[in-house]
């Protein structure tokens, strides 16, 4: 099942807020961390400050938002994880004007200090893409 292309924008959105350093993601990036510390893998609770404004902006939605974080796996790496994020909203209008819960969901890799975990990256790689080397060289 394909996802409707807003609700991909906002996924990628929310995972672009994520690696600025602004304030703006501040509430996500703690619930966050809070899975990766937790004995549980987990942290759940409501989303408040500029993104949740941002994500009922674009539903449309004065509804509360909820996050609910688990840890997937640890990796070697102290303090980073493989994390499924999702952020909950009830009553979100549709344009046929019913009034439906939505649930984006999405994982991203992340450790404690906010920087992305080393573990699986093919550094060589990586290094040719951001230098602009042909993979073929």
């Amino acid at each position: 099942m394909k996802a409707p292309p807003k609700t991909l924008a906002m996924a990628l959105s929310v995972l672009g807020l994520l690696g600025t350093r602004e304030v703006v993601a501040a509430d996500l990036k703690q619930h966050l961390i809070a899975a990766i510390d937790a004995p549980d893998g987990r942290s759940d609770g409501g989303l408040s400050g500029r993104m949740a404004e941002f994500f009922k902006g674009q539903t449309r939605s004065p509804a509360p938002v909820r996050l609910q974080v688990r840890t997937l796996r640890k990796f070697a790496e102290a303090g980073c994880a493989r994390l499924e994020a999702t952020l909950i909203q009830e009553d979100v209008p549709t344009k046929d004007g019913k009034r439906i819960p939505l649930a984006v969901r999405y994982e991203l890799n992340l450790c404690r200090d906010g920087q992305l975990p080393t573990e699986g990256i093919d550094l060589d790689a990586a290094s040719r893409v951001f230098s602009g080397e042909s993979r073929r060289q």
